[in-house]
């Protein structure tokens, strides 16, 4: 019998993964551009390449990563309280920025970017925080066992292509950083990347093995 996640937690995964690009792109950059990159996440946490409170943004990274990693490879268990850190923390942060009465802006020199978030990013941040406190609700009550997906050829696949971009990224973040064109390369590539490690998570035509 294919197992796959259920819509909400599937729609849930969805935000986590789009929530996310705001902590792969500085944390690769800050490896791979070095002290030229000038980065800021949550709750004011700033620093130049893997300088600064760095070591804050991998741990926020590696919290997501490994969020939507149980959350579509079926592990429950440690996911459900994971999932309710993640989202409390990203509304302790859209809050921050709601109630603040300065404007904050998401700001990309890369890509031109530069959108005002305070009263746009809260108001999902708490509609997801809400949804995922239902899914897992629901999710405890229905006591259904959950076994984790097989892992199947289009994953590794996925997961090498993921891998192969790194040199890329590293050349064209490094060596290239000056050239607008090449850095624009290199942006998409990272945001291509944590895409691509989202899909290779993902419980493709999975089947719950037999025992």
């Amino acid at each position: 019998m294919e197992w796959k996640p259920d819509k909400l937690l599937q729609l849930i995964l969805i935000y986590v993964m789009l929530s996310g690009f705001t902590y792969w792109l500085p944390t690769i950059r800050g490896l791979f551009d070095g002290p030229s990159y000038t980065w800021s996440g949550w709750m004011g946490i700033v620093g130049k390449g893997v300088g600064g409170q760095y070591w804050i943004l991998l741990i926020f990274t590696a919290l997501m990563t490994i969020v939507v990693f149980l959350g579509w490879r079926g592990t429950f268990k440690p996911f459900r309280w994971l999932l309710l850190i993640w989202f409390m923390l990203l509304v302790v942060e859209s809050g921050t920025w709601f109630f603040s009465s300065e404007t904050v802006q998401l700001k990309g020199d890369t890509l031109g970017i530069e959108v005002s978030l305070g009263e746009i990013i809260f108001p999902f941040d708490i509609l997801f925080l809400s949804l995922s406190c239902l899914w897992l609700i629901r999710d405890i009550r229905s006591n259904q066992p959950h076994q984790s997906p097989s892992w199947k050829r289009l994953n590794r696949h996925l997961l090498i292509l993921f891998f192969c971009l790194l040199p890329l990224q590293f050349i064209f973040l490094r060596f290239f950083d000056h050239n607008k064109i090449f850095d624009l390369m290199g942006v998409f590539l990272t945001i291509v990347q944590w895409i691509l490690l989202n899909l290779s998570f993902y419980p493709w035509k999975s089947q719950i093995p037999r025992n």
